[in-house]
């Protein structure tokens, strides 16, 4: 009976073991493969996409994981099997032949249990350090009355619209940056790889400004629409996963999709993924009441075959044709519409060549961009022809910066700062003044509705200042360095009020 209990917690020593030296090589390689593919991200950002649906992703990443992350732990942990399989063996042979030494046999175990513990240490040490685990923790233990400070609650503001309300069309650009810009305009170029974007920046509302900055919580899409949209950042609670559900998404967020719908608009979004990745259909539905149109949409309209798939679903091209189609529906209809849309084609790494786009430059990212500066002027210019133009305020956005850790590398070693590509078209209303600003995410949700002719009695919703305007923003006040630090903290406020 000893012998098999001896047998047995042999087996299931050898086998943590070789289980640790698997996980301490994988999260070396976990820890390397984060930030190069995603750059300098924070921790939350992982831990939001590992509890948000995951459904319509890229599965590129997926097989870019495999392919990087698991071919050296598999080969150490073979490696190490091997000399366990050795061991085993040539314990079996001593005892057959007398040799066997217990004190020999129990330095080996030993040896090989604290050197699979430190390899498990220290891979979760520097996967800690590299995906930012450590300084999620420490914001855990150190919270902030941000919140409390600053924070305006938009459901506590009172808004008075225009007799005749303006329709709205809102355009995030996927990983649209100033960058992209010549020099002379506030990018990072001799030449301007979105000339026709930046044309109609020139010709348009900018408040002064060379983009905005995307803080380190609103840093990827879903962030970024939230962010945009409602003024506040996106934090995962220390009570899990359940602000992401279908029926309770961010139940204390209130937005402009909320302020629309209830003065009598009709919000869509439109977007050739999967809404539900990322948790993106469930805030739209539940702030807003927006009727989705994805890529599931356009199978079901019949805009693409069944079994059509390109990239994240399909291209800008046909998002645009298929845009034209539902605005000349919503504008046939008797109240005004919030008409929001997503491109992807400029998602990275490099981008989406679609037919359209032309071979002018050396890299695939650099094309794809020009073509996608083209895609949105022509839409613009379509839209500038229809008879709802006059009374229809158009906003162009970027969502974050780009997160293709090597294309930038050269424009990040300059000390160059990126921002995100931002006007406001056909606005009704002047500014107050014209000073350069400094601003961020959150200013372009009361910006945006300021730019419907509609007025409010504060300053500020949510984290976002009215650029329209005296009043400094966030940023302005208290440094982007500090105001991110902040926001990183925890929050009983927003636990409490925001996810509720």
């Amino acid at each position: 009976m000893k012998k098999k209990v001896s047998k047995v917690l042999n087996i299931v020593l050898w086998t943590v073991l070789v289980l640790m030296v698997f996980l301490g090589i994988l999260l070396v390689q976990v820890g390397k493969w984060v930030p190069a593919t995603f750059g300098n991200i924070p921790f939350e950002e992982i831990l939001y996409h590992l509890m948000s649906p995951l459904e319509g992703t890229d599965t590129s990443y997926v097989s870019d994981f495999i392919r990087t992350c698991l071919p050296a732990p598999i080969v150490f942990t073979v490696c190490f099997l091997c000399f366990v399989l050795f061991i085993h063996k040539n314990k079996k042979k001593n005892l057959e032949e007398g040799t066997y030494s217990r004190r020999k046999n129990a330095f080996i175990v030993c040896a090989s249990s604290i050197g699979c513990m430190i390899c498990c240490f220290l891979g979760a040490y520097n996967c800690s350090a590299q995906i930012r685990l450590d300084e999620y923790l420490y914001n855990l233990k150190h919270p902030s009355n941000i919140f409390e400070q600053y924070y305006v609650n938009p459901e506590n503001v009172t808004y008075s619209f225009p007799e005749t309300k303006r329709n709205l069309i809102y355009i995030f650009l996927e990983s649209m940056e100033q960058t992209y810009e010549d020099k002379e305009h506030g990018g990072a170029m001799e030449e301007s790889l979105i000339p026709e974007l930046q044309s109609i920046q020139e010709n348009n509302l900018t408040f002064g400004t060379n983009g905005f900055i995307a803080p380190s919580l609103n840093g990827f899409t879903a962030g970024a629409m939230i962010g945009e949209t409602s003024g506040i950042p996106i934090k995962t609670s220390v009570n899990g996963n359940e602000f992401i559900k279908e029926d309770n998404y961010l139940a204390g967020a209130y937005s402009i999709g909320d302020i629309l719908a209830q003065n009598g608009y009709h919000n869509e979004l439109m977007i050739g993924s999967d809404a539900v990745f990322g948790g993106r259909k469930y805030y739209f539905e539940q702030h807003g009441n927006y009727e989705i149109v994805d890529y599931g949409s356009a199978i079901v309209n019949g805009w693409i075959p069944s079994d059509y798939r390109v990239w994240w679903g399909y291209e800008d091209i046909k998002l645009f044709d298929f845009a034209k189609i539902e605005l000349e529906k919503l504008s046939s209809q008797n109240e005004p519409f919030n008409f929001t849309m997503l491109t992807v084609d400029t998602h990275f790494t490099g981008g989406y060549i679609c037919d359209e786009c032309e071979n002018i430059y050396d890299d695939q990212y650099s094309n794809v961009l020009r073509c996608s500066s083209k895609q949105v002027a022509e839409f613009i210019a379509w839209a500038q022809q229809q008879p709802w133009y006059e009374n229809t305020t158009i906003v162009l956005a970027g969502d974050h910066n780009c997160m293709d850790t090597t294309w930038f590398q050269d424009i990040e070693a300059s000390g160059y700062v990126r921002k995100e590509y931002y006007t406001i078209i056909n606005s009704p209303i002047a500014v107050q003044q014209n000073k350069t600003r400094e601003l961020c995410t959150y200013d372009l949700f009361p910006t945006t509705l300021a730019s419907l002719g509609v007025t409010f009695d504060s300053p500020r919703l949510g984290f976002g200042t009215n650029l329209y305007l005296d009043t400094p923003t966030l940023v302005e006040l208290m440094g982007i360095d500090t105001f991110n630090s902040e926001l990183s903290k925890q929050s009983a406020y927003y636990d409490n009020y925001i996810l509720r």
